[in-house]
Protein backbone atom coordinates (compact mmCIF):
# COMPACT_ATOMS: atom_id res chain seq x y z
CA UNK A 1 0.00 0.00 0.00
CA UNK A 2 2.99 2.54 0.58
CA UNK A 3 3.72 2.17 -3.08
CA UNK A 4 0.24 3.63 -4.30
CA UNK A 5 0.10 6.47 -1.23
CA UNK A 6 1.79 9.46 -0.56
CA UNK A 7 3.31 9.88 2.94
CA UNK A 8 2.22 13.65 3.57
CA UNK A 9 4.21 13.55 7.07
CA UNK A 10 7.75 12.27 6.04
CA UNK A 11 8.04 12.76 2.15
CA UNK A 12 10.29 15.42 0.59
CA UNK A 13 7.27 18.62 -0.09
CA UNK A 14 7.85 19.37 -3.17
CA UNK A 15 8.12 16.12 -4.63
CA UNK A 16 4.97 14.52 -2.56
CA UNK A 17 2.87 17.74 -3.39
CA UNK A 18 3.63 17.14 -7.05
CA UNK A 19 2.91 13.08 -6.67
CA UNK A 20 -0.34 14.19 -5.45
CA UNK A 21 -1.15 17.42 -7.93
CA UNK A 22 -0.19 15.65 -11.22
CA UNK A 23 -3.59 12.79 -10.99
CA UNK A 24 -5.50 15.56 -9.52
CA UNK A 25 -5.10 18.01 -12.11
CA UNK A 26 -5.75 14.70 -15.12
CA UNK A 27 -8.21 13.77 -12.92
CA UNK A 28 -10.11 16.91 -13.00
CA UNK A 29 -9.31 18.18 -16.46
CA UNK A 30 -10.67 14.70 -17.69
CA UNK A 31 -13.75 15.95 -16.09
CA UNK A 32 -13.72 19.03 -17.10
CA UNK A 33 -13.67 17.64 -20.92
CA UNK A 34 -16.96 16.43 -20.56
CA UNK A 35 -18.80 19.81 -21.81
CA UNK A 36 -16.12 20.50 -24.34
CA UNK A 37 -16.34 17.06 -25.92
CA UNK A 38 -19.80 16.74 -26.31
CA UNK A 39 -19.73 19.89 -28.63
CA UNK A 40 -16.60 18.86 -30.49
CA UNK A 41 -17.72 15.35 -31.25
CA UNK A 42 -21.47 17.11 -32.28
CA UNK A 43 -20.09 19.54 -34.74
CA UNK A 44 -17.87 16.13 -36.13
CA UNK A 45 -21.27 14.12 -36.47
CA UNK A 46 -23.42 17.05 -38.11
CA UNK A 47 -25.25 18.49 -35.00
CA UNK A 48 -23.41 21.94 -35.26
CA UNK A 49 -27.24 23.21 -34.11
CA UNK A 50 -26.54 21.39 -31.26
CA UNK A 51 -23.09 22.71 -30.37
CA UNK A 52 -24.60 25.50 -28.86
CA UNK A 53 -27.40 24.35 -26.31
CA UNK A 54 -24.60 21.74 -24.66
CA UNK A 55 -22.39 25.31 -24.55
CA UNK A 56 -25.25 27.05 -23.29
CA UNK A 57 -24.69 24.27 -19.84
CA UNK A 58 -20.83 24.50 -19.75
CA UNK A 59 -21.08 27.25 -16.76
CA UNK A 60 -23.86 25.73 -14.69
CA UNK A 61 -22.41 22.19 -15.19
CA UNK A 62 -18.89 24.26 -13.98
CA UNK A 63 -20.82 25.52 -11.02
CA UNK A 64 -22.89 21.96 -9.74
CA UNK A 65 -19.32 20.61 -10.07
CA UNK A 66 -17.36 23.43 -8.32
CA UNK A 67 -19.92 22.78 -5.75
CA UNK A 68 -19.39 19.16 -5.11
CA UNK A 69 -15.94 19.51 -5.34
CA UNK A 70 -15.60 22.35 -2.74
CA UNK A 71 -18.27 20.18 -0.23
CA UNK A 72 -15.89 17.19 -0.64
CA UNK A 73 -12.99 19.03 0.31
CA UNK A 74 -14.38 19.54 3.83
CA UNK A 75 -14.36 15.16 4.08
CA UNK A 76 -10.53 15.56 2.57
CA UNK A 77 -9.98 17.42 5.44
CA UNK A 78 -11.72 15.94 8.29
CA UNK A 79 -10.50 12.15 6.87
CA UNK A 80 -6.45 13.47 6.63
CA UNK A 81 -6.61 15.49 9.74
CA UNK A 82 -7.97 12.14 11.92
CA UNK A 83 -4.92 10.41 10.09
CA UNK A 84 -2.45 12.77 10.87
CA UNK A 85 -3.12 12.66 14.29
CA UNK A 86 -2.85 8.78 14.65
CA UNK A 87 -6.87 8.02 14.36
CA UNK A 88 -7.86 5.43 12.38
CA UNK A 89 -10.89 5.24 14.48
CA UNK A 90 -12.03 8.67 13.59
CA UNK A 91 -11.16 8.39 10.08
CA UNK A 92 -13.23 5.27 9.29
CA UNK A 93 -16.13 6.94 11.13
CA UNK A 94 -15.77 10.14 8.82
CA UNK A 95 -15.09 8.02 5.47
CA UNK A 96 -18.16 6.45 6.35
CA UNK A 97 -20.24 9.41 7.15
CA UNK A 98 -18.98 11.28 4.08
CA UNK A 99 -20.28 8.26 1.38
CA UNK A 100 -23.56 7.80 3.55
CA UNK A 101 -24.08 11.76 2.84
CA UNK A 102 -23.35 11.61 -0.59
CA UNK A 103 -25.87 9.21 -1.66
CA UNK A 104 -28.71 11.43 -0.22
CA UNK A 105 -27.36 14.57 -1.24
CA UNK A 106 -27.20 13.03 -4.83
CA UNK A 107 -30.50 12.50 -4.93
CA UNK A 108 -31.87 15.59 -3.74
CA UNK A 109 -29.34 17.41 -6.20
CA UNK A 110 -30.86 15.60 -8.82
CA UNK A 111 -34.71 16.22 -7.80
CA UNK A 112 -33.89 20.01 -8.11
CA UNK A 113 -31.88 19.76 -11.00
CA UNK A 114 -34.03 17.74 -13.13
CA UNK A 115 -37.52 19.71 -12.03
CA UNK A 116 -35.64 22.94 -12.55
CA UNK A 117 -33.37 22.82 -15.55
CA UNK A 118 -35.22 24.86 -17.73
CA UNK A 119 -35.81 27.97 -15.17
CA UNK A 120 -32.22 27.66 -14.68
CA UNK A 121 -30.73 28.02 -18.03
CA UNK A 122 -33.56 30.72 -18.55
CA UNK A 123 -32.16 32.93 -15.48
CA UNK A 124 -28.83 32.99 -17.70
CA UNK A 125 -30.22 34.77 -20.99
CA UNK A 126 -30.09 31.05 -22.52
CA UNK A 127 -31.43 32.25 -26.24
CA UNK A 128 -34.66 30.94 -27.30
CA UNK A 129 -33.00 29.05 -30.03
CA UNK A 130 -30.78 26.82 -27.52
CA UNK A 131 -33.54 26.92 -24.78
CA UNK A 132 -35.19 23.29 -25.45
CA UNK A 133 -31.99 21.08 -26.27
CA UNK A 134 -30.46 23.11 -23.85
CA UNK A 135 -32.52 22.32 -21.15
CA UNK A 136 -33.09 18.69 -22.04
CA UNK A 137 -29.21 18.15 -22.05
CA UNK A 138 -29.68 19.93 -18.74
CA UNK A 139 -31.83 17.47 -17.03
CA UNK A 140 -30.15 14.33 -18.32
CA UNK A 141 -26.90 15.33 -16.77
CA UNK A 142 -28.77 15.66 -13.40
CA UNK A 143 -30.10 12.25 -13.09
CA UNK A 144 -26.29 11.11 -13.59
CA UNK A 145 -25.75 13.09 -10.69
CA UNK A 146 -25.97 11.18 -7.84
CA UNK A 147 -23.04 9.02 -9.53
CA UNK A 148 -21.15 11.94 -9.97
CA UNK A 149 -21.47 13.03 -6.33
CA UNK A 150 -20.43 9.54 -4.68
CA UNK A 151 -17.47 9.37 -7.44
CA UNK A 152 -15.80 13.02 -6.26
CA UNK A 153 -16.60 11.43 -2.54
CA UNK A 154 -14.78 8.65 -3.20
CA UNK A 155 -11.91 10.60 -4.75
CA UNK A 156 -11.45 13.04 -2.58
CA UNK A 157 -11.54 10.25 0.68
CA UNK A 158 -8.60 8.11 -1.38
CA UNK A 159 -7.06 11.66 -1.60
CA UNK A 160 -6.65 12.33 2.14
CA UNK A 161 -5.39 8.93 2.82
CA UNK A 162 -2.55 9.42 0.10
CA UNK A 163 -4.04 7.72 -3.35
CA UNK A 164 -4.44 9.69 -6.08
CA UNK A 165 -3.97 7.36 -9.07
CA UNK A 166 -6.51 4.96 -8.75
CA UNK A 167 -9.50 7.97 -9.04
CA UNK A 168 -7.66 9.40 -11.82
CA UNK A 169 -7.39 5.91 -13.35
CA UNK A 170 -10.95 5.56 -12.86
CA UNK A 171 -11.98 8.88 -14.32
CA UNK A 172 -10.00 8.63 -17.46
CA UNK A 173 -11.87 4.92 -18.21
CA UNK A 174 -14.68 6.56 -17.77
CA UNK A 175 -13.99 9.23 -20.08
CA UNK A 176 -12.85 6.61 -22.43
CA UNK A 177 -16.31 5.02 -22.09
CA UNK A 178 -18.21 8.23 -22.78
CA UNK A 179 -15.89 8.77 -25.88
CA UNK A 180 -17.25 5.27 -27.02
CA UNK A 181 -20.54 5.52 -25.98
CA UNK A 182 -21.31 8.94 -27.26
CA UNK A 183 -20.16 7.63 -30.74
CA UNK A 184 -21.94 4.61 -30.97
CA UNK A 185 -25.83 6.60 -29.58
CA UNK A 186 -24.99 9.35 -31.92
CA UNK A 187 -26.22 6.69 -34.60
CA UNK A 188 -29.49 6.07 -33.57
CA UNK A 189 -32.45 7.68 -33.38
CA UNK A 190 -32.05 9.93 -30.34
CA UNK A 191 -30.32 12.60 -31.44
CA UNK A 192 -27.44 14.81 -30.52
CA UNK A 193 -28.32 16.02 -27.26
CA UNK A 194 -29.72 12.95 -25.92
CA UNK A 195 -26.91 11.09 -27.28
CA UNK A 196 -23.98 13.02 -25.56
CA UNK A 197 -26.22 13.61 -22.30
CA UNK A 198 -26.54 10.05 -21.60
CA UNK A 199 -23.29 8.91 -22.51
CA UNK A 200 -22.37 11.32 -19.79
CA UNK A 201 -24.35 9.55 -17.33
CA UNK A 202 -22.88 6.11 -18.21
CA UNK A 203 -19.16 7.46 -17.96
CA UNK A 204 -20.23 8.75 -14.26
CA UNK A 205 -21.61 5.85 -13.05
CA UNK A 206 -18.69 3.62 -14.22
CA UNK A 207 -16.52 6.20 -12.39
CA UNK A 208 -18.77 5.96 -9.53
CA UNK A 209 -19.00 1.76 -9.06
CA UNK A 210 -14.76 1.92 -9.37
CA UNK A 211 -14.19 4.24 -7.32
CA UNK A 212 -16.33 2.96 -4.26
CA UNK A 213 -15.07 -0.46 -4.84
CA UNK A 214 -11.49 1.21 -4.50
CA UNK A 215 -12.64 2.56 -0.51
CA UNK A 216 -13.94 -0.56 0.53
CA UNK A 217 -10.73 -2.25 -0.64
CA UNK A 218 -8.78 0.11 0.94
CA UNK A 219 -6.48 -1.61 3.01
CA UNK A 220 -5.42 1.55 5.31
CA UNK A 221 -8.96 1.58 7.09
CA UNK A 222 -11.57 -0.53 7.45
CA UNK A 223 -14.75 1.48 6.21
CA UNK A 224 -18.28 0.62 4.24
CA UNK A 225 -18.42 -2.46 6.18
CA UNK A 226 -22.33 -3.04 7.20
CA UNK A 227 -21.93 -2.63 10.78
CA UNK A 228 -19.68 0.16 10.46
CA UNK A 229 -22.13 2.13 7.59
CA UNK A 230 -23.33 4.96 9.71
CA UNK A 231 -23.77 8.53 9.64
CA UNK A 232 -21.75 9.98 12.68
CA UNK A 233 -23.33 13.68 13.91
CA UNK A 234 -19.76 14.63 14.64
CA UNK A 235 -17.92 14.32 11.81
CA UNK A 236 -20.89 14.82 9.31
CA UNK A 237 -20.30 18.46 11.56
CA UNK A 238 -16.76 18.86 10.56
CA UNK A 239 -16.68 17.81 7.22
CA UNK A 240 -19.88 20.52 6.41
CA UNK A 241 -18.19 23.11 8.89
CA UNK A 242 -14.96 22.36 6.28
CA UNK A 243 -16.94 21.64 3.24
CA UNK A 244 -19.69 24.11 2.86
CA UNK A 245 -17.65 27.17 2.82
CA UNK A 246 -15.86 25.62 0.29
CA UNK A 247 -18.61 25.00 -2.20
CA UNK A 248 -19.95 28.13 -1.64
CA UNK A 249 -16.58 29.48 -2.50
CA UNK A 250 -16.38 26.80 -5.64
CA UNK A 251 -20.06 27.86 -6.66
CA UNK A 252 -19.67 31.39 -5.82
CA UNK A 253 -16.79 31.49 -8.07
CA UNK A 254 -18.50 29.30 -10.86
CA UNK A 255 -22.04 31.50 -10.05
CA UNK A 256 -19.49 35.29 -11.22
CA UNK A 257 -19.07 33.55 -14.48
CA UNK A 258 -22.43 32.89 -14.81
CA UNK A 259 -22.94 36.60 -14.28
CA UNK A 260 -20.30 37.40 -16.71
CA UNK A 261 -22.05 34.69 -18.92
CA UNK A 262 -25.56 36.21 -18.75
CA UNK A 263 -24.20 39.56 -19.99
CA UNK A 264 -22.57 38.04 -23.08
CA UNK A 265 -25.51 36.40 -24.02
CA UNK A 266 -27.42 39.44 -24.70
CA UNK A 267 -25.56 39.98 -27.52
CA UNK A 268 -26.96 37.01 -29.45
CA UNK A 269 -26.70 33.33 -29.84
CA UNK A 270 -23.15 34.10 -31.57
CA UNK A 271 -21.99 35.31 -28.14
CA UNK A 272 -23.27 32.50 -26.48
CA UNK A 273 -21.71 29.93 -28.21
CA UNK A 274 -18.71 31.93 -27.90
CA UNK A 275 -17.96 32.09 -24.48
CA UNK A 276 -19.26 28.92 -23.62
CA UNK A 277 -16.12 27.46 -25.76
CA UNK A 278 -14.31 29.95 -24.36
CA UNK A 279 -15.10 28.78 -20.84
CA UNK A 280 -14.40 25.19 -21.64
CA UNK A 281 -10.76 26.26 -22.30
CA UNK A 282 -10.92 28.43 -19.38
CA UNK A 283 -12.35 25.66 -17.38
CA UNK A 284 -9.37 23.78 -18.04
CA UNK A 285 -6.57 26.01 -16.90
CA UNK A 286 -8.97 26.39 -13.85
CA UNK A 287 -8.74 22.91 -12.89
CA UNK A 288 -4.84 22.39 -13.89
CA UNK A 289 -4.58 26.05 -11.10
CA UNK A 290 -7.00 24.25 -9.15
CA UNK A 291 -5.14 21.03 -8.19
CA UNK A 292 -2.19 22.11 -6.44
CA UNK A 293 -4.39 23.67 -3.85
CA UNK A 294 -6.58 20.19 -3.55
CA UNK A 295 -2.76 18.27 -3.20
CA UNK A 296 -2.25 21.27 -0.87
CA UNK A 297 -5.40 20.35 1.47
CA UNK A 298 -4.97 17.52 2.70
CA UNK A 299 -1.22 17.94 3.09
CA UNK A 300 -1.24 20.67 5.29
CA UNK A 301 -4.11 18.98 7.31
CA UNK A 302 -2.45 15.52 7.86
CA UNK A 303 0.60 17.66 9.11
CA UNK A 304 -1.36 20.17 11.10
CA UNK A 305 -3.03 17.25 12.88
CA UNK A 306 0.46 15.95 13.41
CA UNK A 307 1.61 19.44 14.68
CA UNK A 308 3.85 19.46 12.02
CA UNK A 309 3.85 23.02 11.36
CA UNK A 310 7.11 24.06 9.70
CA UNK A 311 6.05 21.75 6.96
CA UNK A 312 2.39 23.66 6.96
CA UNK A 313 4.32 26.86 5.61
CA UNK A 314 6.40 25.17 2.83
CA UNK A 315 3.75 23.05 1.43
CA UNK A 316 1.69 26.47 0.67
CA UNK A 317 5.34 27.77 -0.91
CA UNK A 318 5.61 24.66 -2.68
CA UNK A 319 2.41 24.98 -3.52
CA UNK A 320 2.56 28.23 -5.05
CA UNK A 321 5.53 27.42 -7.22
CA UNK A 322 3.52 24.86 -8.92
CA UNK A 323 0.57 26.32 -10.11
CA UNK A 324 2.40 29.37 -10.97
CA UNK A 325 4.46 27.26 -13.18
CA UNK A 326 1.65 25.17 -14.71
CA UNK A 327 -0.74 28.18 -14.60
CA UNK A 328 1.85 30.53 -16.37
CA UNK A 329 2.83 27.86 -19.01
CA UNK A 330 0.01 26.61 -20.29
CA UNK A 331 -2.11 29.71 -19.84
CA UNK A 332 0.32 31.93 -22.32
CA UNK A 333 -0.28 28.49 -25.00
CA UNK A 334 -3.98 28.48 -24.48
CA UNK A 335 -4.02 32.77 -24.80
CA UNK A 336 -1.41 32.66 -27.91
CA UNK A 337 -2.90 29.37 -29.71
CA UNK A 338 -6.94 30.98 -28.79
CA UNK A 339 -7.66 31.14 -32.76
CA UNK A 340 -6.69 27.03 -33.36
CA UNK A 341 -7.98 25.61 -29.90
CA UNK A 342 -12.13 28.04 -30.81
CA UNK A 343 -11.75 26.57 -34.36
CA UNK A 344 -11.71 22.95 -33.11
CA UNK A 345 -15.85 23.12 -31.75
CA UNK A 346 -16.86 25.99 -34.35
CA UNK A 347 -16.53 26.81 -37.74
CA UNK A 348 -18.02 29.98 -37.51
CA UNK A 349 -15.94 33.32 -37.61
CA UNK A 350 -18.01 35.22 -35.38
CA UNK A 351 -18.38 32.50 -32.98
CA UNK A 352 -14.12 31.87 -32.74
CA UNK A 353 -13.98 36.36 -32.27
CA UNK A 354 -16.27 36.11 -29.51
CA UNK A 355 -14.52 33.18 -28.18
CA UNK A 356 -10.85 34.25 -28.76
CA UNK A 357 -11.69 38.01 -27.06
CA UNK A 358 -12.34 36.23 -23.83
CA UNK A 359 -9.60 33.74 -24.27
CA UNK A 360 -6.73 36.48 -24.64
CA UNK A 361 -7.60 38.20 -21.79
CA UNK A 362 -8.42 35.67 -19.32
CA UNK A 363 -5.94 32.31 -20.06
CA UNK A 364 -2.77 34.43 -19.69
CA UNK A 365 -3.69 35.64 -16.09
CA UNK A 366 -4.67 32.02 -15.13
CA UNK A 367 -1.69 31.73 -13.00
CA UNK A 368 -3.17 34.37 -10.29
CA UNK A 369 -6.09 32.53 -10.15
CA UNK A 370 -3.68 29.68 -9.36
CA UNK A 371 -1.77 31.86 -6.61
CA UNK A 372 -5.20 32.38 -4.88
CA UNK A 373 -6.41 29.03 -4.72
CA UNK A 374 -3.22 27.59 -3.05
CA UNK A 375 -3.42 30.22 0.03
CA UNK A 376 -7.17 29.09 0.23
CA UNK A 377 -6.32 25.76 0.40
CA UNK A 378 -3.82 26.55 3.09
CA UNK A 379 -6.28 28.18 4.82
CA UNK A 380 -8.72 24.70 4.10
CA UNK A 381 -6.58 22.60 5.23
CA UNK A 382 -5.69 24.83 9.00
CA UNK A 383 -9.31 24.48 9.73
CA UNK A 384 -9.62 27.82 8.72
CA UNK A 385 -12.46 27.25 5.71
CA UNK A 386 -14.24 30.82 5.80
CA UNK A 387 -11.72 33.01 4.79
CA UNK A 388 -11.42 31.71 1.15
CA UNK A 389 -15.29 31.99 1.14
CA UNK A 390 -15.43 35.04 2.28
CA UNK A 391 -13.24 36.65 -0.14
CA UNK A 392 -14.49 34.60 -3.16
CA UNK A 393 -18.07 36.30 -2.04
CA UNK A 394 -16.46 39.92 -2.05
CA UNK A 395 -13.89 40.14 -4.94
CA UNK A 396 -14.78 37.16 -6.97
CA UNK A 397 -18.49 37.44 -6.89
CA UNK A 398 -19.88 40.91 -5.86
CA UNK A 399 -16.89 42.73 -7.39
CA UNK A 400 -17.92 40.98 -10.65
CA UNK A 401 -21.56 41.65 -10.08
CA UNK A 402 -20.48 45.57 -9.38
CA UNK A 403 -18.23 45.59 -12.41
CA UNK A 404 -21.17 44.22 -14.90
CA UNK A 405 -23.94 46.50 -13.60
CA UNK A 406 -22.42 49.75 -12.43
CA UNK A 407 -19.06 49.53 -14.38
CA UNK A 408 -19.48 48.00 -17.77
CA UNK A 409 -22.23 50.25 -18.90
CA UNK A 410 -19.54 53.41 -18.92
CA UNK A 411 -17.22 51.10 -20.96
CA UNK A 412 -19.61 48.48 -22.79
CA UNK A 413 -16.26 46.45 -24.52
CA UNK A 414 -15.78 43.13 -24.27
CA UNK A 415 -11.76 43.28 -23.60
CA UNK A 416 -12.97 45.92 -20.40
CA UNK A 417 -15.54 43.30 -19.26
CA UNK A 418 -13.34 40.62 -19.49
CA UNK A 419 -10.47 42.64 -16.78
CA UNK A 420 -12.41 41.84 -13.79
CA UNK A 421 -11.14 38.41 -13.17
CA UNK A 422 -7.46 39.03 -13.45
CA UNK A 423 -8.03 42.07 -10.92
CA UNK A 424 -10.56 40.40 -8.76
CA UNK A 425 -8.06 37.44 -8.24
CA UNK A 426 -5.26 39.94 -7.31
CA UNK A 427 -7.47 41.49 -5.00
CA UNK A 428 -8.40 38.05 -3.13
CA UNK A 429 -4.95 37.36 -2.60
CA UNK A 430 -4.25 40.25 -0.84
CA UNK A 431 -6.64 39.75 1.42
CA UNK A 432 -5.55 35.91 2.15
CA UNK A 433 -2.32 36.91 2.12
CA UNK A 434 -2.70 38.78 5.30
CA UNK A 435 -5.14 36.30 7.06
CA UNK A 436 -2.33 33.85 6.52
CA UNK A 437 0.21 36.00 7.41
CA UNK A 438 -2.27 36.36 11.31
CA UNK A 439 -2.71 32.42 11.12
CA UNK A 440 0.86 31.64 10.25
CA UNK A 441 2.02 33.89 13.60
CA UNK A 442 -0.86 32.38 16.12
CA UNK A 443 -1.42 28.71 14.77
CA UNK A 444 1.94 27.82 13.53
CA UNK A 445 4.32 28.71 16.02
CA UNK A 446 6.59 26.00 16.86
CA UNK A 447 6.04 24.43 20.25
CA UNK A 448 8.61 22.34 22.43
CA UNK A 449 6.01 19.80 22.90
CA UNK A 450 5.49 19.57 19.54
CA UNK A 451 5.21 16.23 17.83
CA UNK A 452 8.37 16.05 14.73
CA UNK A 453 7.51 14.22 11.88
CA UNK A 454 7.57 10.30 11.34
Amino acid sequence: MKSKNVDMLSCPIFRGLLALTIPIMVMNVAQSLFNLLDMAVLRVFGFEAAVGAVGACGMLITLCTSLLIGISAGANVVIARHMGAGNKERAESAINTSIVFAVFAGLIFMVIGAVFARDFLAMTNCSDKLLDDAALYFRIYFYGLPFQMLYVFSASVLRALGDTKRPMYFLLIGSACKVLFTVLLLQTALGGVVSVALATVVANLISCVMSVVSVVRNKSVEVLRIKKLKLSLAELKAILYNGVPAGIQSSLYAFANVIITTTVNSFGPAATTGISIANQFDGILYQVSLAPSLATIPFVAQNRGAGNYERVKKTMLCGIVITVAFGASLGSLSAIFSRELSYIVSSSAEVVAFSVQKMVIVSSTYFICGINEVLGGTLKGMGRPLAPAVTSLVFLCLLRFAWVYFVFPYCPNMTFLYLVWPIGWTLSIIALGGILIFEMRSQCKPKSNTPKAI
